[in-house]
């Protein structure tokens, strides 16, 4: 099990896939902005996983992680190290995670919406911190993605897995 940025790691990476899709679920539907309900992991793969939204279509939701590899690389080879997000760097992450999904092949379609469902665990990266970078960021144009989000890690002073809209050009 990986040691960097450890809270979503799941000895299973589909039940991990669905693991973050539900609790970014809980928070949309708890903040009333996105009613999506009946999330299940979709074989084949892509998306990693599928709901229904409230008017009974079909979503699919693509899983990615934000994380930096190499940070996440030497701990693992036994250094103690973390990687500081300067202003940008989660920006022009994200647009290269939403390029990759946005390029996939999905299955089992026809879908209603295509979520990118963005995780993070990086422990120098507070929401506080990446509110103001991605509030004025736009992603895309995107052929396929029509919507995504970034799922922090747990919070114990809100009781919630804080999420952040990804504002998408049009």
């Amino acid at each position: 099990m990986r040691t960097y940025a450890p809270f979503f790691e799941w000895f299973d990476k589909g039940r991990k896939e669905l693991r973050v899709v539900e609790e970014l679920l809980v928070s949309l539907n708890r903040e009333g902005k996105v009613h999506f309900h009946s999330p299940r992991l979709q074989m084949p793969d892509p998306p990693d996983c599928a709901c229904v939204n409230h008017a009974g279509a079909q979503v699919a939701l693509e899983v990615a992680e934000v994380v930096c590899q190499d940070a996440a690389r030497l701990n693992a080879q036994g250094h103690d190290v973390m990687r500081l997000w300067n202003p940008g760097d989660l920006a022009v992450h994200i647009a290269h995670r939403l390029g990759e999904k946005d390029k996939k092949t999905y299955h089992g379609g026809p879908y209603a919406e295509t979520v990118a469902c963005l995780f993070t665990d990086e422990p120098m990266l507070t929401v506080a911190q990446a509110t103001p970078e991605l509030d004025v960021q736009q992603f895309g144009p995107f052929r396929q993605l029509t919507s995504g989000f970034l799922v922090f890690s747990y919070d114990p002073g809100t009781k919630s897995y804080p999420v952040i809209g990804l504002r998408f050009q049009q």
